[in-house]
């Protein structure tokens, strides 16, 4: 049985854990919890924004350009978004970090469990809602299900993002619970990936 498929089994005997892991899967996957969880005043700033696919005076390929961000609700609504996407070559798992912030926007590297995929995707997280879009080489998950990263930085990324994972989610979700994948990152080609992908764009900031 795969993780929080208990979660669809009703009835008197329900445990804690399986309320905590409920709980979870719906925080993960609706935006007004999303929104309930987050700071007071991150959550204004949020409800302030407009809710939008696409900003509209983006320019540039969209997630890939600074110009261009993904929009999403908080915080939360980044650590949801992202740990929907998979890679369109291969449906892959990707996993992630924030390397840093310009502005009021937040990049962030994301790599895969081999280590071979090497990315960087621009949020901008001051929006009550997350887009339904997604960008190229990329596709959406119907839903969340297991967290895949962090919205804050993990140093020396991906090493010990597993635990940096389930260290979040207890924030967000109550619960600590992680993409067991992420232990098994290789987290020194992964890295070599994301000095080549630097190198490969030396246009990006």
């Amino acid at each position: 049985m795969g993780f929080f498929e208990k979660l669809y089994e009703e009835g008197p005997q329900r445990t804690r854990s399986e309320k905590l892991y409920d709980s979870a899967l719906e925080i993960m996957n609706n935006t007004e919890r999303q929104n309930k969880e987050l700071p007071e005043a991150e959550r204004q700033r949020v409800l302030a924004g407009e809710a939008c696919d696409v900003l509209p005076q983006a320019s540039g390929d969209f997630g890939h350009d600074l110009t261009n961000p993904i929009p999403v609700n908080g915080a939360i609504g980044e650590f949801s978004y992202l740990s929907r996407l998979r890679m369109r070559t291969t449906g892959g798992r990707v996993f992630f970090h924030k390397r840093r912030s310009i502005g009021t926007i937040d990049e962030f590297e994301l790599t895969n469990v081999s280590g071979a995929f090497a990315d960087r995707l621009y949020v901008d997280p001051c929006h009550p809602q997350a887009t339904a879009y997604y960008p190229d080489n990329y596709y959406l998950e119907r839903e969340a299900v297991q967290p895949r990263g962090i919205t804050t930085t993990c140093p020396d990324f991906p090493r010990n993002l597993y635990k940096c994972i389930q260290d979040e989610a207890e924030k967000w979700l109550h619960v600590r619970v992680a993409e067991k994948e992420a232990q098994h990152i290789q987290v020194e080609r992964a890295q070599a990936s994301l000095r080549q992908w630097q190198k490969d764009h030396p246009e990006k900031p």
